[in-house]
């Protein structure tokens, strides 16, 4: 009985040992230096507000091909600009076809 019991103790520390160690790893969204990092070109704007937050402004644009861009299969080319501020830091990622093209970090002093 008692080595059962030590089996099941074992087996339980076994499983919950990764999972704790998983939830304090868990980095929280905002503005940090070591979030702005974990932003990586291709990522999608979902990908970049879940690691983020939610930017403070955002401005879009979309524009007709007329036609050329369906060479390639594309009849609209579309643009967002997303900035994230705070009073340590600012953000400012620039998507292509809602994918990261560019980004840039500046600590605010």
């Amino acid at each position: 009985m008692h080595a059962q019991r030590h089996s099941s103790l074992k087996l339980l520390l076994t499983l919950l040992i990764p999972i704790l160690f998983l939830n304090c790893a868990t980095i929280p969204p905002g503005l940090t230096y070591d979030n702005f990092l974990r932003v990586k070109k291709g990522m999608t704007e979902q990908q970049v507000i879940k690691i983020l937050g939610e930017p403070t402004d955002i401005t879009s644009v979309s524009v007709d091909t007329l036609g050329v861009g369906e060479i390639f299969g594309i009849s609209e080319v579309s643009g967002t600009n997303m900035f994230w501020v705070t009073d340590k830091a600012k953000a400012n990622i620039i998507f292509l076809q809602g994918k990261v093209k560019s980004s840039n970090f500046t600590n605010q002093f």
